[in-house]
């Protein structure tokens, strides 16, 4: 009872029963966040799909493999800075990707109720970035590093360190001893 209201009454449940009463939305983002969510359609091999949501290279959400039950809806929310650039990646095990060969898969990604990407024909994998990002996936106001090595006969030998003052923001290496493979890695 609320202000001599009855709001819910019962009775009838199992070991526990939990009831909001009020405004209880409990997926209600800060004023300088957005709500994303990321559904997934399974098709009928959800055993070969996962996806992962990453700001940089930090994984916000991920899910994955699914049960191969055919079409069940996967749904997954997170509250992230309105000003954050984020890259989706949906990965089918088998390269066929989930839909149409194999049913009719899809995933869909909302940032705050409103649609930013649907699909699901691809191959092996699909990204897709949202938010405020510029071209090479930064937001926009920073700037892409990209260090590339080749290595020689000797990549056991080689390892590298990219560093901002005393913090260490990227590294490899040591690396397998293959001849001439290049080996990339981005902040």
């Amino acid at each position: 009872i609320v202000d001599g209201m009855v709001q819910k009454y019962g009775g009838d449940f199992g070991r526990t029963e939990t009831t909001q009463i009020g405004d209880c939305n409990l997926n209600a983002c800060a004023s300088d966040e957005s709500m994303v969510r990321v559904q997934l359609l399974t098709d009928y091999r959800g055993s070969e799909t996962t996806w992962e949501l990453k700001s940089r290279d930090n994984i916000l959400l991920q899910d994955g493999p699914f049960p191969n039950f055919i079409f069940q809806l996967y749904t997954k929310e997170i509250c992230v800075s309105k000003s954050a650039c984020l890259s989706m990646m949906i990965v089918d095990t088998y390269g066929d990707g989930i839909c149409c060969e194999v049913g009719k898969g899809s995933y869909k990604i909302f940032v705050d109720g409103v649609e930013q990407k649907s699909g699901g024909e691809f191959e092996s994998s699909e990204t897709t970035q949202i938010g405020d990002c510029d071209s090479n996936g930064c937001a926009s106001d920073e700037s892409m590093v990209r260090v590339q090595l080749l290595t020689d006969y000797r990549g056991s030998e080689t390892t590298w360190e990219l560093k901002s003052r005393d913090n260490i923001l990227l590294q490899d290496g040591p690396f397998p001893n293959f001849i001439f493979q290049l080996y990339t890695k981005e902040i």
